[in-house]
């Protein structure tokens, strides 16, 4: 008996096997990283927002109010954009310079946070310190630093999503 032909087929159908599952295999690793890339480019617009948001109703309270501002309205305004749930999933999810920025921002929001909630500060409008106003000093340097983890947050995870794509 020739056993030539079923060894070349069985040899065929196993190199035909082993191709479809490296193929599959590289498919399927391609698309968890496409999916991962959209999950950070998400939970990276979320944080953002949440950031912002949360500023914006801190000035606003400093605004509206006199300054030190109460803590219940402190706190409902801090708790009412999930920030440290995500800065945990950033964490979580993030490389290690995002999540590190991540961090610095969230760290710098809960500094002014805490600046108008334990001093007087007088903001006008635009949410800007009246010159030589109480507590302007504090508030300029509070506030630069947070423009400044902003500014670093973005640039990182910039970097981060522009380096997924290619």
């Amino acid at each position: 008996m020739d056993w030539t032909t079923p060894v070349s087929t069985l040899i065929g159908a196993m190199v035909g096997v082993g191709s479809t599952l490296l193929g599959e295999t590289v498919r399927s690793k391609r698309e968890r990283g496409h999916q991962l890339d959209q999950l950070r480019q998400q939970l990276y617009a979320r944080y953002l927002e949440a950031l912002t948001s949360t500023d914006g109703e801190l000035q606003l309270l400093a605004v509206r109010q006199r300054t030190p501002v109460d803590e219940v309205e402190l706190r409902a305004a801090w708790r009412g954009h999930s920030l440290l749930a995500l800065n945990y999933e950033i964490a979580l999810v993030a490389p290690p310079p995002v999540a590190d920025a991540a961090d610095t921002a969230y760290r710098a929001l809960r500094a002014m946070r805490n600046l108008i909630g334990t001093t007087e500060v007088s903001l006008g409008r635009r949410g800007a310190p009246e010159d030589g106003g109480p507590g302007a000093a504090e508030w300029d340097g509070a506030h630069r630093e947070y423009i400044e983890a902003i500014a670093a947050l973005r640039s990182a995870m910039r970097a981060d999503v522009g380096s997924g794509r290619g």
